[in-house]
């Protein structure tokens, strides 16, 4: 799959995200679990923020390291869910591939 994300175990993770629209009056919430399923197990969830005021579309999602290296996955999936007012609205066509590496660098 061409729109990978990496996540490295052990690490903070950042992924900045551009939707190129205005999303300030937006909440956001991203997870990666083991399929393409909200029935699949929960691997893990990204902080999303904005990267300014949202007016620019830019977010920002966080992974501690604490987080990262609990994961025993080697692959999972994330989307972006985008709530307006109380619609869910999704971000992406379809869940993005997630590869989770290990670290050599103690």
């Amino acid at each position: 799959m061409s729109n990978e994300v990496i996540v490295y175990k052990g690490r903070d993770n950042t992924v900045k995200v551009q939707l190129g629209r205005d999303v300030s009056e937006s909440e956001f919430t991203s997870q990666i679990r083991s399929g393409t399923s909200i029935n699949t197990p929960l691997l893990a969830e990204w902080v999303v923020s904005f990267e300014n005021d949202g007016n620019d579309g830019k977010l920002i999602l966080e992974m501690d390291a604490l987080t990262s290296s609990q994961i025993t996955a080697e692959v999972g999936f994330m989307d972006l869910k985008e709530m307006v007012g109380s619609s869910a609205l999704p971000v992406f066509e379809r869940p993005l591939e997630v590869v989770f590496r290990g670290t050599v660098t103690e």
